[in-house]
């Protein structure tokens, strides 16, 4: 039995908009949801139950002092991959949490970066059966270059929201 997860709903109702409207519409939504996100300005370039791919461009905003993407905005982008991926199996009387993120910075960033989150059936099968849990979700971040610049491990828990 699936329950209720406004995430998802939007995801399904925006389905069948053009790719460039969807990926606006989600990141608004989710920017709403996590403020943080909508002012790095990530942009969705594909959500679904099994994967979301983000992007963060090297912009002025999200730069370090050597203008590279900052070590901060590379983990934000792996943290909202795998979150917004996550979220998407919650039901809305539960509560997403990350709860430690690990990342090793490995190369200097060549343009910008796209971070691909995924989930398995078994995974989303597992969310769904417990109440309150936590997962590693899986996340790979590439920069332009085709690099892996980051090697990122993100352990998201869920539980039951309070009651009021």
């Amino acid at each position: 039995m699936s329950q209720a997860n406004r995430l998802s709903k939007l995801v399904k109702a925006t389905s069948k908009f053009p790719k460039s409207i969807r990926s606006t519409l989600w990141s608004k939504a989710f920017g709403r949801i996590v403020p943080m996100v909508g002012t790095a300005n990530i942009r969705y370039l594909e959500v679904d139950q099994d994967h979301v791919i983000v992007r963060l461009e090297n912009q002025r905003n999200m730069q370090n002092h050597i203008k590279g993407v900052h070590a901060a905005a590379m983990a934000l982008l792996a943290e909202t991959a795998t979150g917004f991926l996550t979220g998407l199996h919650i039901p809305d009387n539960r509560i997403l949490l990350i709860k430690s993120l690990h990342v090793d910075y490995l190369k200097v960033v060549q343009g910008g970066l796209t971070a691909t989150a995924t989930l398995s059936s078994e995974q989303q099968k597992f969310i769904g059966d417990n109440e309150k849990g936590e997962l590693l979700i899986p996340v790979t971040v590439m920069d332009d270059g085709g690099n892996e610049p980051i090697h990122c491990e993100m352990l998201w828990a869920w539980l039951p929201k309070r009651v009021k």
